[in-house]
Protein backbone atom coordinates (compact mmCIF):
# COMPACT_ATOMS: atom_id res chain seq x y z
CA UNK A 1 0.00 0.00 0.00
CA UNK A 2 1.47 3.38 -0.93
CA UNK A 3 1.52 6.38 1.42
CA UNK A 4 -1.24 8.20 -0.50
CA UNK A 5 -3.72 5.37 0.15
CA UNK A 6 -2.57 4.88 3.74
CA UNK A 7 -3.20 8.54 4.61
CA UNK A 8 -6.63 8.91 3.00
CA UNK A 9 -9.33 10.25 5.30
CA UNK A 10 -12.39 7.99 5.37
CA UNK A 11 -14.22 9.90 8.13
CA UNK A 12 -12.80 7.70 10.86
CA UNK A 13 -13.13 4.40 9.00
CA UNK A 14 -10.26 2.35 7.61
CA UNK A 15 -11.94 2.00 4.20
CA UNK A 16 -14.20 4.11 2.01
CA UNK A 17 -17.86 3.47 2.87
CA UNK A 18 -20.03 2.56 -0.13
CA UNK A 19 -23.47 0.94 -0.34
CA UNK A 20 -21.76 -2.48 -0.52
CA UNK A 21 -19.08 -2.04 2.17
CA UNK A 22 -19.51 -4.65 4.90
CA UNK A 23 -19.97 -2.78 8.20
CA UNK A 24 -20.27 -5.73 10.57
CA UNK A 25 -23.13 -5.11 12.99
CA UNK A 26 -24.12 -1.49 12.37
CA UNK A 27 -27.16 0.27 13.83
CA UNK A 28 -29.76 2.14 11.78
CA UNK A 29 -31.19 4.99 13.87
CA UNK A 30 -34.14 7.26 12.98
CA UNK A 31 -33.72 10.84 14.17
CA UNK A 32 -36.40 13.55 14.28
CA UNK A 33 -35.90 17.25 13.61
CA UNK A 34 -35.91 18.01 17.35
CA UNK A 35 -33.26 15.38 18.16
CA UNK A 36 -35.42 12.49 19.33
CA UNK A 37 -34.13 9.16 18.10
CA UNK A 38 -35.26 5.58 17.80
CA UNK A 39 -33.30 2.42 16.90
CA UNK A 40 -34.69 0.84 13.74
CA UNK A 41 -32.55 -2.17 12.80
CA UNK A 42 -29.16 -3.83 12.78
CA UNK A 43 -27.71 -3.64 9.26
CA UNK A 44 -24.54 -4.88 7.61
CA UNK A 45 -24.34 -2.47 4.65
CA UNK A 46 -25.55 1.00 3.72
CA UNK A 47 -27.50 -0.57 0.85
CA UNK A 48 -29.42 -2.74 3.31
CA UNK A 49 -30.08 0.36 5.44
CA UNK A 50 -31.53 2.20 2.41
CA UNK A 51 -33.96 -0.67 1.78
CA UNK A 52 -35.07 -0.72 5.41
CA UNK A 53 -35.53 3.07 5.44
CA UNK A 54 -38.01 2.82 2.56
CA UNK A 55 -40.10 0.18 4.35
CA UNK A 56 -39.77 1.89 7.72
CA UNK A 57 -41.04 5.21 6.36
CA UNK A 58 -44.01 3.51 4.69
CA UNK A 59 -44.88 1.76 7.97
CA UNK A 60 -44.62 5.03 9.92
CA UNK A 61 -46.89 6.81 7.41
CA UNK A 62 -49.45 4.01 7.67
CA UNK A 63 -49.40 4.24 11.48
CA UNK A 64 -49.80 8.02 11.24
CA UNK A 65 -52.82 7.61 8.95
CA UNK A 66 -54.32 5.17 11.46
CA UNK A 67 -54.14 7.81 14.22
CA UNK A 68 -50.96 6.65 15.92
CA UNK A 69 -48.15 9.09 16.77
CA UNK A 70 -44.90 7.51 15.54
CA UNK A 71 -41.61 9.38 15.59
CA UNK A 72 -41.36 11.31 12.31
CA UNK A 73 -37.74 11.01 11.20
CA UNK A 74 -35.93 13.79 9.38
CA UNK A 75 -32.87 11.62 8.84
CA UNK A 76 -31.72 8.05 9.34
CA UNK A 77 -28.14 7.48 10.48
CA UNK A 78 -26.07 4.34 10.14
CA UNK A 79 -23.70 4.00 13.09
CA UNK A 80 -20.81 1.55 12.73
CA UNK A 81 -17.55 0.69 14.46
CA UNK A 82 -14.80 2.90 13.06
CA UNK A 83 -11.04 3.14 13.42
CA UNK A 84 -10.07 2.47 17.01
CA UNK A 85 -13.37 0.74 17.79
CA UNK A 86 -15.47 3.83 18.48
CA UNK A 87 -18.93 4.17 16.93
CA UNK A 88 -19.15 6.69 14.11
CA UNK A 89 -21.76 7.76 11.59
CA UNK A 90 -21.07 5.81 8.40
CA UNK A 91 -23.94 7.34 6.42
CA UNK A 92 -26.91 9.69 6.73
CA UNK A 93 -30.05 8.94 4.71
CA UNK A 94 -32.61 11.71 4.33
CA UNK A 95 -36.16 10.67 5.20
CA UNK A 96 -38.12 11.42 2.04
CA UNK A 97 -41.40 9.96 0.88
Amino acid sequence: MNNANRNQNHNGFTVEITDETYLGLAMLIAESEDGQYEPVAVVSTVGEAREIVTTNLQNRMQRLNEGDSPLCPQVYKVWASGRGGGCRIACEIEAAI
